[in-house]
């Protein structure tokens, strides 16, 4: 998010805005905010986006990387079909947590 919104803009925007953004771009979103879905379902719903997000936004990073590499095929696999939907990340499985 850094290097799209600069000087701390990645911080301030708000999650519909971001969202919106990705979906134009076609990108695959990472968060560790999983209530994406509680609160934004509108939002996605008017989206392809496709977004995997981590199950505990306390993880620390090397937890955060450890879980990105045990599940990066089924990432993959999972990224290539159309959204949208959300995945939650957990230690060694993904998690289908919304689809419209």
């Amino acid at each position: 998010m850094a290097e799209v919104y600069h000087g701390g803009a990645d911080q301030r925007i708000a999650d519909p805005d971001w969202m919106l953004r990705a979906d134009q771009e076609g990108w695959v979103a990472l968060t560790k905010d999983h209530s994406v879905v509680r609160d934004h379902r509108d939002v996605l719903a008017e989206t392809t986006l496709r977004v995997f997000a981590y199950n505990n936004a306390n993880l620390t990073g090397p937890e955060m990387v450890d879980r990105l590499e045990t599940n990066f095929n089924r990432i993959l696999q999972r990224a290539a079909k159309p959204g949208p939907y959300v995945y939650v990340i957990g230690r060694d499985s993904l998690e289908l947590r919304w689809r419209p």
